[in-house]
């Protein structure tokens, strides 16, 4: 039997998460700014907690995902992948200058990933103390560390003292892999949005609704209008699920699924990574009736479901 890559571990990984970034909105409009065009509530950041959210185009298509993290009164980070930097600054850039706030690309952070066995004991040592739950924060010393699971943690340190954080995990961890991160982010469920896959999903697409992304009673947002729409009066007939597939090389984001036997259009994948040797996990955004019966579009294979850490609603269900 094929070993899952993440059982394996024996001892709690540090990897440095080069794939992501720290866009900044700076300024005293910047939560005003933001309330009104993500999916969250940004006013939940004063708790501490972070919150994942999208910003939406008119048509309530997904133009950015991110993770928010309120530093301070004038400052809110948004966490995203680093191929969408300039993406981001753009479908923001838009509106923000009519704003008392500016967008910084941030480079004054390193962001790590501590995960496996003995992570949240490892996450105590560093920090002293842990955050109260998931999505939770603390900060010492100006660093950040972000509960994503009890067996995972991100870290936003300074620049400044990166080697030194490294030096201080050298002999309490082993190094990690940017495929673990993204298999445990599929597993938890969680997606986000690359340039492959812009303005292809809405944000009950890839779940938002289900890891509190979207905020149902915050107020107005662009898109706001068709994404109530769909929670209040229509019956969402779409999904993302996670499966698993046999292969050697990932699909990207953004690949066709077809019905095996009509190959009429059925979704499209969102996220991938190897979980063993030759064995594939994907999140793919797909319609509900097709659930059993989709195959990649340049493959005969169907995939085959495997669960997620939350229940996905039946079309007659809604979410708050």
């Amino acid at each position: 039997m094929t070993q899952d890559k993440l059982t394996s571990h024996q001892s709690p990984h540090l990897v440095k998460l080069h794939q992501t970034q720290l866009l900044l909105v700076k300024g005293p409009d910047a939560s005003k700014f933001l309330q009104g065009q993500v999916t969250c509530d940004l006013r939940d950041l004063s708790a501490p907690v972070t919150r994942i959210g999208a910003q939406c185009n008119p048509k309530g298509r997904i133009l950015l995902s991110f993770r928010a993290l309120q530093i301070d009164s004038d400052t809110i980070a948004l966490r995203i992948p680093s191929s969408m930097m300039e993406k981001a600054k753009s479908s923001l850039g838009k509106y923000i200058v009519f704003s008392k706030a500016k967008l910084h690309d941030d480079s004054k952070y390193s962001l790590f990933g501590i995960y496996g066995d003995s992570a949240k004991r490892t996450a105590e040592t560093i920090f002293n103390k842990l955050p109260a739950d998931n999505d939770g924060w603390i900060e010492k010393d100006g660093n950040i560390l972000i509960q994503l699971a009890q067996d995972r943690f991100e870290c936003w340190i300074k620049s400044a003292d990166a080697t030194a954080f490294e030096q201080q995990l050298v002999d309490r961890t082993v190094g990690g892999d940017l495929n673990d991160w993204e298999l445990l982010n599929i597993r938890a469920g969680i997606a986000d949005i690359y340039p492959e896959t812009i303005e292809l999903f809405t944000p009950q697409e890839i779940n938002y609704q289900l890891v509190n992304g979207i905020n149902f009673r915050k107020g107005c947002y662009t898109g706001q209008e068709i994404v109530a729409r769909l929670h209040y009066r229509g019956k969402l007939k779409r999904h993302m699920y996670r499966f698993e597939l046999s292969g050697n090389q990932l699909p990207v984001p953004g690949t066709t699924l077809v019905n095996a036997t009509t190959r009429h259009i059925g979704g499209h994948i969102v996220a991938t990574a190897f979980s063993a040797h030759n064995r594939i996990e994907i999140l793919a955004s797909l319609l509900d009736e097709q659930l059993d019966q989709v195959t990649p579009e340049t493959s005969a294979e169907i995939l085959k479901q495997l669960p997620l850490p939350y229940a996905i609603p039946t079309a007659d269900e809604t979410t708050e």
